[in-house]
């Protein structure tokens, strides 16, 4: 109906030349109302691929910010190239609906071929990652492959919007009228088809069908669009040539070769701008929200929207923009840097001073928080940079040149500005100027463009200039002093109710990293509302290291997936190892331990045994060819965006793979932060990968516990005798108590919860994780707004004692083949670590049932035995509850 009302606007302007116009004629056999829908499908289809692309390259690369900036300037580079390229051939393209569709055909192949090529790319990767060390090299190696991927598909995108320009340029006399009002249409229709792309890669299709099914959805839809385009060229004859050719364009202000240069530069500042503030509000945002997928997509939607219906707006104040080309871009970019300059204060208003979003809400009125907020927010300073380009586009439709070629320069300049935007401000502008003075520099590059802009256009009228350039020069000043962003705050920090003191506090593309001093806890927080650990929670992150060593007989080759504080890294130190790797994808969050950690990580950064890697774990397990015989995975937030990759079938895989023989693999799970349904699915995927399985508690908190899963190579029992005495020489050189325990057994047993590997059959009824379906990221968020709602429970508690106890009902530790060659003694022990767990939720004494039918009088001497030597190891369980 958008497309009829413009069309009618148009028509009535000259009815009698109109009549006998034969491109018009054309336009109206097209039926604009078509081209509009294929071209909202090209939006949605670049956006799922754009997502997907996102998705495929970061499991290749790594999830950092480098590898992601890389493969977003792949894509972007396709794109531009694909502008200017097909800009300049369109003029000579006699049916651009057909080369339209044979453009998005060439998008469903390029994408079909991406499908079929990264399996080999994995390999290649893999055989270049070992051989370049330096990272700046490794940058660009990853830069190439993702070229090579996503160029054919990009390019062809690119040039879509170029090759369609023609069909509504109209003759040399019409020109203005319909391009003028068409194009800014076809961006905004186009943005919006990109808006619903992310919210159906967000909230609809990885749920429904998964992530590989999407893919193929996408390539169907743009084959789909492709088809249909070729379909309707067959109702269209062809250009006469005469529309797309240079005309000479009458009693208009940018009918000249230093105009030309200003609608160049203002396409490339728009890019610039635009893309870097959508990082920047991104970061803005992480501050306040659980940063899943879900969060991060509500942000580019609102986004898109505001983007494509600013495009729209451009149409209907087509006229006026071509009579006041110069005030009316000048009042845009004031308009626009101003709006920009506020957002960071309208943000801390909504969010109370970086407040947590939603934080007692469940899902829906949680994502309804989300969506007002970001829309409140930015909705309207983004409507606003939405008309900018879309303006420029208007404007190239008078320009003396051939419109598909203006539209293939300015889309391939604004690109190539997008590409330098998302760059600068991820990798210089947040390091350099931190968040706040990043958004206020973006808002000056707006008002300073309008001090500049009218020395480069024809004056014609010298008064309005002047004023323009005033009230810009009064922008920028109130910047520096009366808005002043700089004096907002970085980090939310409770000072009053919990003691808190910012130490210290870093700014990058991958987050906000704090160490934080609470009394005297030093923790390291990352964007306000996650914690990497402290030093109140040495014993627990000592023990992450400790216990899958100690159960490993030998371990000199080891690996840890995150470091946070650095205390669990350092505590392996205390172990025989040769060698420690430690991969950590915050570099940031490196420094910070570094820095403030020393004196709790055993002299982690000055022994020469261990390398520190700026990078992600799962990334560089999957290219590395080292082995190692202990692999420890660090407790992630199962919510966070990301972090649900270290949880698929695929990464266990990679993970056996680089296990030497022998090997073990412990991975930490927070089941405060877990519901049952979630840590049987890790539970069950982890179990298909490994042939032995084993569960362990990492301490003795009923309602804030972690537990790991830890998985063999080789299924073999456990030595209880050989495991006290590594056990014991751990105590001497740490200086334990735990070298005088003496209720037989190790102390270590006190938190072995079961033999998972035995009873897979009660892991059945949960779903894999996969890279195609990857359960935890997309239910993990839900259950957490459930959560906190009160809707849903974590696997804390009396569930999860009544979880262990059916474990050791099902596999009591004597029958139980992983604890076959420990004495009575030993099996007491794990009994006793039971007991403990259960004492301290509150929940009284039980004592299991025995294995084997017995008579009543048998049944109540075993039951009495039993009940006094669990006393007495409760005793002295008690007496060492401390130290654990």
């Amino acid at each position: 109906m958008m497309a009829d009302k413009f069309d009618a606007s148009a028509m009535s302007a000259s009815a009698s030349a109109d009549r006998s116009d034969p491109t018009r004629q054309r336009l109206q056999s097209v039926r604009p109302l078509m081209v509009l829908v294929l071209f909202f499908g090209s939006g949605l289809t670049a956006l799922l691929l754009q997502t997907l692309w996102m998705r495929e390259l970061a499991l290749l690369f790594g999830s950092g910010a480098q590898a992601a900036a890389a493969t977003l300037a792949a894509f972007f580079l396709g794109l531009a190239a694909g502008g200017a390229f097909w800009g300049v051939l369109s003029p000579r393209l006699r049916q651009p609906l057909r080369w339209y569709g044979l453009l998005e055909l060439g998008v469903a192949l390029g994408a079909l071929g991406c499908l079929f090529l990264l399996p080999t790319f994995h390999g290649l990767y893999g055989a270049l990652y070992d051989q370049v060390s330096a990272p700046r090299l490794l940058l660009a190696v990853k830069l190439a492959l993702a070229l090579m991927l996503l160029f054919p598909a990009a390019f062809c995108m690119g040039g879509t919007l170029p090759v369609l320009s023609p069909l509504l340029a109209g003759t040399p006399g019409q020109r203005t009228g319909i391009a003028g009002r068409w194009l800014p249409v076809l961006y905004g229709v186009n943005t919006l088809g990109a808006a619903v792309g992310a919210f159906a890669a967000a909230f609809v299709l990885p749920q429904a069908i998964g992530w590989r099914w999407s893919y193929w959805l996408a390539i169907l839809i743009a084959a789909g669009v492709g088809v249909g385009a070729w379909w309707l060229s067959t109702r269209v004859t062809a250009l006469d040539g005469s529309a797309g050719q240079p005309v000479t364009v009458r009693d208009s202000t940018l009918a000249t070769a230093q105009s030309w240069g200003t609608l160049r530069f203002l396409a490339f500042l728009s890019g610039f701008v635009t893309l870097a503030l959508e990082v920047l509000w991104t970061r803005m945002f992480a501050q306040v929200l659980h940063n899943s997928v879900y969060s991060f997509a509500a942000i580019l939607i609102v986004f898109l929207i505001a983007l494509g219906i600013g495009a729209l707006l451009v149409s209907g104040f087509s006229r006026q923009i071509q009579r006041t080309a110069d005030r009316w871009l000048g009042v845009l970019l004031i308009s626009a840097g101003l709006l920009v300059a506020t957002t960071p204060l309208v943000f801390m208003k909504i969010t109370d001073g970086l407040g947590y979003l939603g934080h007692n809400e469940g899902w829906i009125p949680y994502l309804a928080t989300l969506f007002s907020a970001v829309t409140w927010t930015l909705f309207l300073p983004t409507l606003v940079l939405g008309l900018v380009f879309p303006t420029l586009l208007r404007l190239a439709a008078s320009h003396p040149r051939p419109v598909g070629q203006t539209v293939g320069t300015l889309v391939a300049l604004n690109t190539l500005g997008a590409i330098a935007g998302a760059l600068a401000a991820g990798f210089l502008f947040l390091d350099w100027l931190g968040l706040w003075r990043s958004i206020g520099f973006m808002a000056a590059l707006y008002l300073a463009a309008v001090l500049w802009l009218p020395w480069l256009t024809i004056p014609t009228a010298a008064a309005p200039q002047r004023r323009l350039r005033i009230v810009a020069l009064m922008g920028l000043l109130s910047l520096l002093s009366v808005i002043d962003l700089s004096r907002l705050p970085i980090v939310r920090i409770d000072h009053d109710r919990r003691g808190e003191m910012l130490v210290q506090v870093w700014e990058s593309g991958a987050g906000t990293v704090a160490v934080v001093r609470r009394g005297d806890d030093l923790r390291i927080k990352v964007d306000n509302h996650y914690t990497l650990g402290g030093t109140a929670g040495r014993g627990y992150e000592e023990r992450q290291a400790h216990l899958p060593l100690l159960l490993h007989p030998a371990p000199e080759e080891v690996f840890f997936i995150g470091l946070g504080t650095g205390i669990t890294a350092g505590a392996a130190l205390h172990h025989p190892v040769r060698r420690v790797v430690v991969a950590e994808l915050l570099p940031h969050a490196i420094i910070a331990a570094r820095t403030h950690f020393a004196p709790w990580q055993n002299g982690l950064f000055d022994d020469p045994r261990v390398r520190v890697l700026a990078t992600d774990g799962r990334n560089h397990l999957a290219a590395t060819r080292s082995r190692f015989d202990v692999m420890i995975g660090d407790l992630f937030i199962p919510w966070e965006a990301g972090a649900g990759n270290l949880y698929t079938i695929e990464h266990f895989t990679r993970v056996r793979e680089r296990l030497a023989p022998g090997g073990l693999f412990a991975q930490w799970l927070p089941l405060y932060q877990l519901s049952e349904q979630e840590f049987g699915s890790i539970a069950r995927t982890f179990s298909a990968v490994f042939p032995q399985v084993t569960l362990w508690r990492g301490d003795f908190l009923p309602h804030g516990p972690i537990v790991a899963l830890i998985g063999a190579v080789d299924a073999q029992p456990l030595d209880g005798a050989a495991l006290r005495e590594r056990e014991q020489a751990l105590a001497a050189a740490r200086n334990s108590p735990f070298a005088d325990w003496p209720a037989g057994g190790s102390p270590l047993l006190l938190f072995y919860a079961g033999n998972l590997g035995e009873l897979r059959e009660r892991l059945e009824g949960y779903p894999l994780s996969t890279d195609a379906r990857p359960i935890i990221e997309l239910r993990a968020p839900r259950t957490q707004r459930q959560q906190a709602a009160g809707q849903a429970d974590w696997f804390t508690g009396s569930p999860l004692v009544a979880f262990f106890e059916d474990l050791q009902r099902a596999l009591p530790p004597a029958v139980d083949p992983y604890l076959s060659r420990l004495d009575e003694a030993g099996q007491g022990v794990v009994t006793a670590g039971l007991e403990g767990f259960r004492t301290r939720l509150g929940t009284g004494s039980r004592t299991t049932r025995p294995v084997n039918p017995v008579t009543p009088d048998e049944e109540a001497t075993a039951l009495r035995e039993e009940l006094r030597r669990l006393r007495a190891a409760r005793d002295d369980l008690e007496r060492w509850l401390p130290e654990l």
